[in-house]
């Protein structure tokens, strides 16, 4: 082969290999775009979910707390026994739809964790426990969507000076 043939074919051989690289760039890039729409794609899922069950949080509330003010009126009447256990069943399969879905109750019991509650109210009481559930809380899939409403206890003033002054005598 003469010296000019061998030059185009080197020249040739670059510029294959120089387009094989840039195709392996693109594919890569085409790739690595998939695995973020796919990831967008499933945030905005997460996302929609998440909203719906906040916005479907405070219906369960109100449901509750009908259950649980109703069992002290409902007297001993059949039918009044009746409805009042079909909203409970209606409140357990509901609970148990959001369960499925990756919903859990925080727990509000025990001490005060400002990570997963909100203190709305402060009391005497055994310092930083919680004494009282104003509003549950949930986590979504691990990640805290609405923290639960908590009454904590705090030392009074007065049993602060009384300690003072039983370890004094």
């Amino acid at each position: 082969m003469s010296k000019k043939k061998l030059e185009e074919q080197n020249k040739l051989e670059e510029r294959v290999s120089e387009l094989e690289n840039q195709l392996k760039r693109a594919v890569a890039d085409y790739q690595n775009l998939e695995k973020r729409v796919q990831e967008g794609r499933s945030e905005l899922t997460n996302f929609m979910g998440a909203e719906l069950i906040k916005r479907l949080l405070p219906v369960l509330d109100h449901l509750e707390k009908v259950v649980d003010g109703s069992r002290s009126i409902l007297s001993e009447q059949s039918e009044s026994k009746d409805w009042f256990r079909g909203v409970e069943m209606a409140i357990k399969e509901f609970k148990q739809v959001l369960e499925s879905e990756g919903l859990e109750e925080i727990p509000a019991d025990g001490e005060f964790n400002p990570a997963l509650h909100e203190a709305v109210d402060t009391r005497d009481g055994q310092n930083n426990m919680i004494l009282e559930i104003v509003k549950k809380g949930y986590n979504l899939n691990g990640k805290v969507i609405r923290p639960a409403q908590v009454v904590v206890g705090r030392k009074s003033e007065s049993s602060n000076m009384n300690q003072e002054l039983r370890e004094e005598i």
